[in-house]
């Protein structure tokens, strides 16, 4: 096993890449507050959990398995976590106004806020970890 393949490290990569598409996701929601008939969408946490779980078990649903399909395409040794594919569900906001979107900026910022104090916290963990894994093959001093 690489020390890049240890399952701290794929769980925050898989939890990086969903925390990723999850702001593409709400920003869209965002640049559209004012879209006649917008309904904001999300990505359903219960997707990651999945996408995780199927990663650390080492099975990895066709949905979101990464496809080889032309010669020249890598396929990476430790898989492609944090390289999932989220599907975005449509996730109304508790408001819709009179040209029927339904996006409150108020809900989608403090989602976003959220989302981004998650991410930042599983990229502070992944640091933390690649330091911890370079401390440890560092050769001792005499």
């Amino acid at each position: 096993m690489r020390p890049g393949d240890a399952p701290v490290l794929t769980l925050l990569r898989e939890s990086l890449g969903f925390h990723s598409a999850r702001q593409s996701v709400l920003a869209d929601n965002i640049a559209n507050a004012d879209t006649p008939n917008f309904v904001p969408r999300d990505i359903e946490e219960a997707q990651f959990h999945r996408a995780l779980q199927n990663e650390l078990r080492g099975s990895v649903s066709p949905s979101v398995a990464m496809a080889a399909n032309r010669p020249g395409h890598i396929t990476p040794a430790g898989g492609d976590a944090g390289s999932r594919t989220y599907r975005a569900v449509s996730a109304p906001d508790s408001e819709t106004t009179v040209n029927g979107n339904a996006v409150s900026l108020e809900e989608q910022m403090v989602r976003a806020q959220d989302n981004r104090i998650r991410y930042e916290t599983a990229l502070g963990l992944y640091e933390k970890s690649l330091g911890l894994i370079r401390m440890a093959a560092r050769p001792v001093a005499r």
